[in-house]
């Protein structure tokens, strides 16, 4: 009773957030068993489309958004209309002709390849691809590991070592798992979920894998070579856990994404403590889910707009009795649980769940599949929250991965921070939409924006509108000097922190050094403009405090690197007057 109670307080307390299921009205209602689902704009109209998987004899089912919260089911003119035993879709652009294709894995049978022919139609192209399968898939990813401008497809097994197809830039992948140290498990495991996220900020593309029953988590960090190290046991990431559902993001917004896993059982919520270790947070945050539950997918995202992401989890409901729940970032480390009045808490016998801004409003509505053979096994929660501001953005490149997978993008307003990316493929074998979505509770302006594409290359826009879309283009804003979070294996010394910051004229530099070294300090404004430089000349070995000084320079973001001959390292720091 007392939990029961606890619910309907912080439902009333939080009346603004509410959600409605337009599943049928909306058009995308279909029985069958489906445990996976896709969004991705696959007639490139600007409106996010829904692809799900099924199961027992279904066919595949593609629902186009015409706008309006209202859905076409295209499945059979699309050519996507096929009888498969599946469980995860993947959609993303092997060949950089603008349009997204689809990797959908199969549970019984082989997986399949569809091109996007650009047209509305898809063709089967499996067998051209070199990618032919017949082993029982799990997560998969799109992301470009190597930084060649083409996406490469990491795929998951259920009983063994993972895949990792390398593009060949000619229409055709290699599997190179073995050769650069990407199979996952050592030996067979037993994989779900799995995602691409730069968790380190070093540039590329690092791997996190969730496994079941007891076998470990796995993380594994891209070197940026060509070859990954599994970091799993260093990083305190390889729970031993009975893992489903993988999503990340920055909860405490401080420029390091943080990892989030359903389970068997009690959820486990990883802090990014920005040195290449994580922390487990998932009992002092409220984040564990109620006990016996049995979540599937699972994802970030801001509920309300206030800036701030929270969390969903898809449970299993025929397992323990747990519903779903959707879980209120408190902004200081912890969430609370909203009551079943939200709209959002539903018995669904959840599995995928992914979610975007259908209509354009603004605010982030969620479609959600569960293993059900009755009719309602879809459900399209429209999100009907109290307006507060937003922005979002469609990320563009003009030659190679023209949609920015893997690309991560931060906002400034003031001393207010956020980040987030572009993925395509995570939570539970299924994909949330590829624009990037920020809250701005009452923030009436956006500062500015730094995105990182995937080759590591950062640019800075400015005079963005707020409650709109922003399409931005790369090469539309201003170029900036690369800078590094953090260095995983630092020569001689180590930016540990500088702080206050934001400062208002004065900072102090942290450096530990490990010799006696003779480093060169400098400032630079965000065009990469240099504003001081040689502020220390020499620094023993030990730890030392650093003043660095911006009295006569204007509020805003700064860059200060450090160097010697062997070791690089750049910090952010925002001036406030």
């Amino acid at each position: 009773m007392k939990f029961i109670l606890f619910l309907f307080i912080f439902n009333f307390l939080s009346g603004e957030i509410l959600f409605t299921d337009i599943s049928d009205n909306a058009g995308v209602s279909f029985s069958g068993m489906s445990e996976a689902v896709c969004v991705f704009d696959y007639n490139n109209d600007g409106l996010d489309d829904i692809l799900f998987t099924t199961r027992n004899g279904g066919t595949i089912h593609l629902y186009e958004n015409s706008g309006g919260m209202n859905f076409t089911d295209v499945s059979i003119e699309s050519n996507l209309g096929v009888v498969m035993e599946a469980r995860t879709a993947v959609a993303g652009d092997y060949d950089n002709d603008g349009d997204l294709d689809l990797f959908i894995g199969a549970t019984i049978g082989e997986s399949k390849f569809f091109r996007n022919n650009g047209n509305g139609t898809f063709q089967d192209i499996t067998n051209l691809t070199g990618i032919n399968i017949s082993e029982q898939v799990r997560g998969c990813t799109w992301f470009d590991f190597d930084q060649d401008g083409f996406l490469d497809l990491y795929i998951g097994l259920l009983y063994e070592p993972n895949l990792l197809f390398k593009n060949n830039a000619d229409g055709t992948f290699v599997d190179i798992a073995q050769t650069v140290g990407a199979t996952g498990p050592f030996s067979a495991g037993i994989i779900m979920g799995l995602g691409a996220i730069d968790y380190d900020r070093d540039g590329d593309q690092d791997i996190f894998i969730t496994q079941d029953n007891n076998n470990g988590n796995i993380l594994l960090e891209n070197q940026g070579n060509g070859y990954f190290l599994d970091i799993s046991q260093s990083s305190q990431t390889n729970l031993q856990v009975m893992g489903m559902g993988v999503a990340f993001g920055d909860i405490n917004r401080d420029g390091f994404f943080d990892f989030y896993t359903t389970n068997l059982y009690e959820n486990s919520l990883l802090l990014n403590s920005s040195d290449g270790t994580f922390t487990d947070i998932s009992f002092s945050s409220g984040t564990q889910d109620i006990p016996g539950s049995m979540g599937w997918g699972t994802f970030f995202f801001d509920a309300n707009n206030d800036g701030w992401l929270d969390i969903y989890n898809n449970n299993e409901t025929a397992f323990g009795g747990v519903y779903n729940s959707l879980m209120i970032n408190q902004g200081d480390l912890t969430f609370s649980m909203l009551g079943e009045s939200c709209g959002a808490i539903l018995a669904n016998n959840g599995y995928g769940s992914s979610f975007s801004d259908f209509d354009h409003d603004g605010d982030l509505d969620m479609i959600l599949v569960g293993h059900s053979s009755n009719i309602g096994s879809i459900n399209l929660l429209q999100n009907d929250s109290d307006n507060l501001n937003w922005i979002i953005l469609n990320l563009e490149q003009a030659q190679g991965n023209l949609f920015a997978v893997g690309a991560t993008v931060e906002l400034y307003h003031g001393t207010n921070y956020q980040l987030n990316y572009v993925s395509a493929g995570n939570g539970y074998c299924s994909q949330n939409t590829l624009d990037v979505h920020f809250g701005l509770d009452d923030m009436t302006y956006v500062d500015s924006v730094i995105v990182t594409w995937p080759d590591n290359q950062k640019e800075l826009f400015f005079d963005l509108q707020i409650n709109t879309r922003n399409h931005l283009i790369r090469g539309s804003g201003s170029l900036m000097m690369n800078t590094d979070h953090v260095i995983s294996n630092p020569q001689n010394f180590l930016v540990k922190d500088i702080y206050p910051n934001p400062f208002n004229s004065e900072a102090i530099l942290m450096i530990s050094s490990y010799e006696n070294i003779n480093p060169k300090i400098e400032i630079f404004d965000l065009t990469g403009r240099l504003i001081k430089s040689n502020i220390y000349s020499f620094i023993f070995k030990g730890d030392h405090r650093v003043k660095i000084s911006l009295n006569n320079n204007t509020s805003g973001l700064y860059f200060v690197r450090v160097s010697t001959s062997n070791t690089i390292q750049t910090k952010k720091i925002y001036l406030l007057k």
